[in-house]
């Protein structure tokens, strides 16, 4: 799917203009998601191909980053790392994510054709690399000496840093031609935002006490994660229509952390018997 100029305007309008208040859920298909051989498992990204990525983990504590592609699931391991996770996938099939070191640091990574690159924010302590586009422009998370948690974006072998403006704190996580969408801090609590040619628009789910906004598709549909209170988290759906909040059947903790151009959607529950992955598919 090649968007056009002014579907990627539309769309950007769409979802400057949505309207704040719950739409009516269209009827869905859940598919459950679990690494074969793994305790738990959560889904990060996916591309418009079906190809899923996430972490899963094993009962020692253990945690690998997969993709998982027509029925094939390939593992990920950083070098050295205690712990990895693919954060996201585009639709060249590169990934991207972060591992934890034998330094006691995270580092983030971009995966291609079975090779992992090493990515790290000039002078940060932590990065991660949440997301990219088809163009192979990256955003992600770093944190600098202080423990302040900043945004960054990386272009070619450009970085620069993303704050909101007056925020304690600032996340990047998902990025496409119309802009970047991550989190940040608000008077009312966490929010997600929308950031495009220098100008952000904040993102809060009516009620919540903190919103997410994790990833945007051509389309200029947002999913996140919103929760009402601090044991409870449900995925919503930010279209032109409004806000749609989702939970996998049976499930009062979803995240909504993926969607792709198809109107997929991927992410993570919480039942009795721990984290599973999910994915979600539109009734036509």
């Amino acid at each position: 799917m090649t968007p056009n100029k002014n579907h990627l305007l539309m769309a950007f309008a769409g979802v400057l203009f949505a309207v704040i208040f719950a739409a009516p859920a269209r009827a869905q298909t859940y598919t459950q998601i679990d690494c074969p051989g793994y305790a738990y498992t959560h889904a990060f990204g996916l591309n418009d191909s079906g190809a899923i990525v996430g972490d899963c983990e094993l009962l020692d504590g253990t945690i690998s980053g997969f993709i998982r592609h027509r029925g094939n699931w390939t593992i990920i391991d950083g070098p050295g790392a205690l712990a990895t996770t693919a954060w996201g996938i585009n639709n060249l099939g590169a990934v991207v994510g972060d591992y934890f070191g034998a330094d006691d640091r995270f580092h983030g990574f971009l995966y291609v054709d079975g090779k992992l690159t090493t990515i790290d924010f000039p002078g940060a302590v932590h990065t991660s690399a949440q997301g990219l586009d088809d163009f192979g422009r990256i955003v992600g998370i770093y944190i600098d000496h202080r423990g302040t948690w900043r945004g960054y974006s990386l272009v070619g072998k450009k970085f620069r840093a993303i704050e909101f403006p007056g925020a304690d704190y600032t996340t990047a996580v998902g990025i496409n031609p119309l802009g970047i969408v991550g989190s940040t801090d608000g008077s009312g609590g966490a929010r997600g935002y929308f950031l495009r040619d220098g100008r952000y628009w904040p993102i809060a789910y009516p009620g919540a006490i903190a919103t997410t906004a994790n990833r945007i598709n051509y389309s200029g549909e947002i999913v996140g994660t919103w929760g009402p209170s601090q044991d409870v988290a449900h995925a919503y759906l930010l279209t032109r229509r409004g806000f749609e909040s989702f939970d996998f059947p049976g499930s009062t903790f979803t995240t909504g952390r993926d969607i792709n151009n198809w109107g997929h959607i991927v992410g993570s529950f919480l039942d009795d018997a721990g984290n599973h992955g999910y994915l979600r598919v539109p009734q036509h």
